[in-house]
């Protein structure tokens, strides 16, 4: 038992050496000086903190409050500062089920439609769908909308860093990016998911096609998605890739006459073998009807 333990505390050493600390299902990643990430092992949507001179900035908030009280954890054990602003993404629960965790530490930031979303009866309809994926820890969950809200653009200036943050549809009607000039880093959100079928059940798709390509205007060199490891373009250009071979196959189908089951039987199979690494390949059949039924309103 004791030999166990050396040995897990020398491997414990190593994350820590290597800029990765594990504890309790969460990994904390330093992506660059003051900007880390944090991923879990179940729910692995990435949870963003930037530690500034004046406090920290936190993007997204995990999938219940027990894990956003991990990710306090994790900031706490590297600066006492305050959390001067938290900032959501979008509304999907696995980004801000957490938010009552960071409530009256500065205002939780989001595009004006993610208030809508989380508000009232919609964001109880919102629970009630994560409740029913029995997750740990959705019943402590009270749903938090943001306290300020912005329409296409606003832009923060905190400690030495400027976030500028911005207003697309595509993943849904509420994403927000948000770019830090002194990085050269882009927090995407789930506008892109690296080496994941992303979920396109509220998606605009060509919108989507289309804040790709402002993505990728940006001067930017690391790129943080929602969800997958983060790195440089091909980050980006794999995400874009696979929306745009989405399009293409459904726009054929449809120019052929064929059915949506058609056009899933057809073009399922093609995109099993091209992403046959990435995770969630159960939700093509879904994508595939999504932007089905988006094109043929064209």
């Amino acid at each position: 038992m004791a030999v166990k333990g050396f040995i897990c505390g020398l491997f414990i050493s190593f994350l820590a050496m290597s800029g990765i600390c594990s504890a309790e299902g969460l990994k904390t990643v330093e992506v660059w000086k003051n900007l880390f990430t944090v991923t879990g092992d179940g729910v692995d949507s990435n949870t963003i903190f930037l530690i500034t001179r004046d406090g920290v900035v936190v993007v997204d908030t995990r999938v219940t409050p027990n894990e956003a009280k991990k990710v306090l954890a994790e900031i706490r054990k590297r600066t006492d500062l305050p959390i001067l602003y938290t900032i959501n993404t979008h509304y999907h629960g696995d980004h801000t089920f957490g938010n009552q965790v960071f409530e009256g530490n500065g205002p939780i930031i989001a595009h004006e439609s993610v208030r809508k979303n989380l508000f009232g009866d919609l964001g109880k309809d919102h629970l009630e769908a994560f409740k029913s994926k029995n997750i740990p820890g959705m019943d402590e969950t009270v749903v938090t909308p943001p306290n300020m809200v912005f329409k296409d653009e606003m832009e923060i200036f905190v400690g030495g860093y400027s976030l500028r943050l911005m207003h697309v549809r595509g993943h849904t009607d509420g994403d927000v990016f948000i770019y830090i000039d002194q990085l050269r880093t882009l927090i995407t959100g789930d506008l892109v998911s690296y080496k994941k079928i992303p979920s396109l059940k509220d998606a605009y798709v060509e919108e989507w096609i289309s804040a790709m390509d402002l993505l990728a205007d940006f001067d930017a060199e690391i790129f943080i998605p929602g969800h997958g490891a983060h790195g440089g373009k091909p980050v980006l250009i794999a995400m874009k890739h696979y929306l745009l071979r989405l399009k293409e196959m459904v726009l054929k189908q449809l120019e052929n006459g064929k059915s949506l089951k058609e056009a899933q039987d057809a073009i399922r199979p093609v995109l099993t073998e091209k992403h046959k690494g990435w995770k969630n390949l159960k939700w093509l059949d879904a994508n595939i009807e999504r932007a089905y039924l988006e094109y043929s309103l064209k």
